[in-house]
């Protein structure tokens, strides 16, 4: 018979694994599961992650308010455990969620808070290089938006030292693309056309979640649009859009219109730009009604189980 201590790593891998998929709802339902069982365990390090998991996922959604409730309540459990290192996990989603929705002064803020926390009480929790690697390339990514380049290049450079001296490869994409749109923005275009061929062989790693590799993808059609390489960008969507198609996965459709409005806008193709627009309002609708099932299917299933658990004599 499975320990409880099992178990709760079960929940928790499967809904990390199904938020990476972007399977968003039933890994939170299974982060959901895995945070009870470690909290009854007091296993202070799982239940951190595990709220994690969940801040991450409510803002891969978009609900703002879910995930800066879990990142508070973190902070809160934090503080009361007394537990140190840790509350740069949350200072970088907060990070990523300025990020994604362009307010990249407050991302830097965050960033800066993250990589400090981890500077100062890195040691004090059971903390991996790649959260220094993720809290140097957020604020490469901000500080390059923001127009600071010679910040941007400095975080650029710690993150590419943090991945040859681990090994690690599964920041590979953002490393490249940060490097090339960095380059472009410094004059330096030859450097982009030198390395076009590095673009094309990467493939989304399972470390990744699928915002990191959006945010990837917009910084490279964003870096093409702005060379007016505007086939270049179309061509980055139209991969996105194969892989969106292959995998039936409707919120890479919604991702992919954006992409070609993006492109479309930029290239001044106003029928392509018309185009694309109606197929957004479609995908968007089509997007809604996937979330509407899904949202009917659990009713149905919290329901039954319900029933399945109720007296006889009270049905």
């Amino acid at each position: 018979m499975a320990s409880s201590e099992q178990i709760a790593k079960e929940y928790y891998d499967k809904g990390i694994n199904l938020i990476h998929i972007n399977s968003i709802e039933l890994g939170i339902d299974n982060l959901n599961m895995a945070k009870s069982i470690y909290e009854e365990l007091n296993d202070t390090t799982n239940y951190v992650m595990t709220l994690r998991g969940l801040a991450i996922a409510y803002g891969i959604m978009g609900y703002d308010s879910k995930m800066l409730y879990k990142c508070l309540n973190a902070f809160d459990y934090l503080d009361k455990n007394k537990i140190q290192g840790a509350k740069h996990l949350f200072y970088t989603i907060i990070c990523n969620r300025y990020m994604t929705l362009g307010d990249y002064d407050s991302a830097v803020n965050y960033g800066r808070m993250a990589l400090q926390d981890l500077e100062d009480y890195g040691t004090c929790f059971n903390n991996e290089p790649v959260h220094y690697l993720v809290a140097c390339l957020n604020l490469a990514y901000s500080y390059l938006h923001t127009h600071r380049f010679s910040e941007a290049e400095t975080f650029l450079k710690r993150a590419k030292e943090i991945t040859t001296k681990n090994d690690m490869h599964f920041h590979d994409l953002s490393l490249a693309i940060l490097t090339a749109s960095l380059h472009h923005q410094s004059g330096d275009d030859k450097y982009v056309y030198d390395h076009l061929d590095e673009f094309a062989g990467f493939m989304k790693s399972p470390e990744v979640t699928i915002q990191d590799y959006l945010e990837d993808l917009y910084l490279l059609v964003e870096t093409f649009c702005d060379m007016g390489e505007y086939n270049r960008a179309e061509a980055v969507a139209q991969n996105l859009d194969s892989i969106a198609t292959i995998s039936s996965n409707q919120h890479l459709k919604l991702e992919t219109a954006k992409l070609y409005m993006f492109v479309f806008k930029n290239s001044d193709n106003k029928e392509k730009y018309h185009s694309a627009c109606v197929r957004y309002a479609e995908e968007a609708l089509a997007y809604e009604n996937a979330i509407a099932t899904e949202h009917l299917v659990e009713m149905d299933t919290s329901i039954a189980l319900s029933i399945a658990d109720t007296p006889n004599e009270l049905i």
